[in-house]
């Protein structure tokens, strides 16, 4: 071998010494920012981007980094794991301070680590925020029955859930203030309970928790002289929350009233002739009536009917042992509902005006007895 060849040879040697050199020894791989920055605070349930990551150190170019992490909030991640430049981005779920470290390792041109890996250690607060799952409209409906009495309660038809970062300060707002249930006749205001079911301001144990914003304590109270349709109402109402990342969010919430036909009799109803006698009665008899309480809807055609008796043959009959007398039986075949706070059950127009007549003679040859029958009414509605 020549001596030309092997100082050719040197040179290669020393070339790759000093390169090694320059990738194991004289240069490292560098990070920025500097180790314990803390970072501009993110939002919790709000996309949130870094400022930039920068990776240096390997002089030989085009240098290669290889990025990784460990410990960022849950939502966030490295935007790459490769280049010179990143960052950590996405949209945190979980608040609260955290400690993460973020680790490049750097080669050179030639493939030799530029000094190995760094590893720095970065701290990033999450502020508590609220937010809705699963929509922001929800629903609850009413069946409502005029002729009862006291509060009606509402079903919830769809509920709307949201959660809150713990420690949370939040409260809630309903607009309008005093809703109604409206239609074509009726305006029935009615209490939405919104809120009820939020856990108390500041006690939140879990970003995962769900809390739902409607109950079944939502009321209506005055609506016995309502019509039968179906009445409609749509309120907002605003969760609000202090803190670094104050804010509000809203929920529609549509009502849905269906009032209903409806009847409802009380009382003991009796129709009593007293004594009677052919020749005292001679002209005929009328009983004296105790009339039912019947309250309807508002406005509600009722047609009344009956079954004639027990002794019916051709006229209601009242009966003592096997002796009948002949009687007649009387009330409205129709009438108008007028409501929980009206009574049409008794006398006067409109009214049942439930009665009975004995006509004249037909206490003649009738047998002495206590006589008595048995009439089934129907209102229909």
């Amino acid at each position: 071998m020549n001596l030309q060849k092997l100082r050719k040879i040197f040179r290669i040697l020393i070339f790759l010494l000093l390169l090694s050199g320059l990738g194991t020894t004289v240069y490292a791989t560098t990070l920025t920012p500097a180790n314990g920055t803390n970072f501009t605070a993110a939002n919790q349930f709000l996309s949130y981007t870094s400022t930039n990551l920068r990776a240096g150190g390997c002089i030989l170019l085009p240098a290669t980094y290889t990025w990784s992490s460990s410990g960022l909030p849950a939502g966030l991640s490295l935007s790459s794991t490769t280049g010179t430049n990143n960052t950590f981005s996405g949209t945190p779920t979980v608040s609260g301070t955290s400690a993460f470290t973020v680790t490049v390792t750097g080669r050179n041109a030639f493939g030799f680590s530029c000094g190995g890996s760094v590893t720095n250690t970065y701290y990033i607060t999450v502020n508590p925020r609220c937010r809705f799952s699963g929509g922001s409209t929800g629903s609850i409906s009413f069946t409502i029955d005029p002729t009862l009495t006291g509060p009606i309660y509402n079903t919830v038809t769809q509920n709307v859930n949201f959660q809150c970062g713990p420690g949370t300060t939040y409260s809630y707002s309903i607009l309008p203030a005093q809703p109604n249930l409206t239609g074509t006749r009726n305006t029935i205001p009615y209490t939405l309970s919104a809120g009820q079911g939020l856990s108390p301001l500041g006690q939140n144990t879990s970003d995962g928790t769900l809390i739902p914003l409607l109950t079944t304590l939502s009321r209506v109270s005055n609506y016995q002289n309502a019509y039968a349709e179906t009445d409609n109402s749509t309120e907002t109402v605003t969760i609000s929350w202090t803190g670094a990342a104050a804010g509000s969010i809203a929920a529609t919430i549509n009502a849905v009233g269906t009032v209903i036909n409806a009847c409802s009799v009380t009382g003991s109803p009796s129709l009593n002739f007293g004594t009677l006698d052919a020749a005292s009665n001679a002209g005929g008899a009328t009983a004296t009536a105790i009339a039912p309480t019947i309250m309807c809807t508002m406005g509600d055609a009722i047609s009344v009917t009956n079954n004639g008796g027990l002794n019916y043959s051709g006229t209601p009959r009242m009966k003592s042992g096997s002796n009948y007398l002949n009687y007649n039986f009387i009330s409205a075949g129709s009438m108008t509902g007028a409501g929980r706070t009206t009574n049409i059950g008794g006398s006067g127009t409109g009214n049942l005006n439930l009665g009975a007549t004995i006509s004249a003679g037909a206490l003649d040859n009738v047998p002495a007895g206590t006589y008595s029958d048995t009439v089934i009414l129907t209102i229909n509605y």
